[in-house]
């Protein structure tokens, strides 16, 4: 099994971080190549349904959600990424006065593609959007 773990520094306390990380739907807002986002349910054991802006889906079910620990984590279904078996989980922790931390982190197999090449990919686009969410939540 690969791993990936991305961590990032906000300069917001971490209840605004957690507020965003939190909306399993939410995602749509803070992840800029998502053209679609389609839910069905709420709560554990919701499924949703992402199409980018060149039409690949990938669909995903929330597999927990800890307000104490303030950390989700969810399961890739069906996706068009060279991985099977993949779980994430995101986690938002204070890390001094107003400030906050997010890890997003996977464990994954690799399918059609090195592993390596998989792990690029998925710490890519763990940076890249929680970049963008950072950009967000301080302006």
């Amino acid at each position: 099994m690969g791993q990936v773990s991305v961590v990032m520094q906000f300069p917001v306390p971490v209840e605004k971080v957690w507020e965003r990380l939190r909306d399993f739907a939410g995602i749509i807002k803070w992840y800029p190549e998502l053209a679609e986002l389609k839910l069905i349910g709420s709560g554990v054991g919701a499924r949703r349904t992402l199409t980018d802006r060149e039409g690949r889906r990938q669909v995903e079910r929330l597999e927990s959600l800890d307000e104490a620990a303030r950390t989700l984590t969810y399961s890739v279904l069906d996706t068009t990424l060279p991985l099977e078996g993949c779980i994430a989980r995101l986690w938002a922790r204070e890390s001094g006065l107003g400030r906050s931390e997010v890890e997003w982190s996977a464990t994954f197999g690799a399918k059609g593609a090195p592993e390596s090449e998989v792990a690029a990919l998925l710490e890519q686009q763990f940076r890249r959007n929680l970049a963008r969410l950072a950009r967000q939540l301080s302006s």
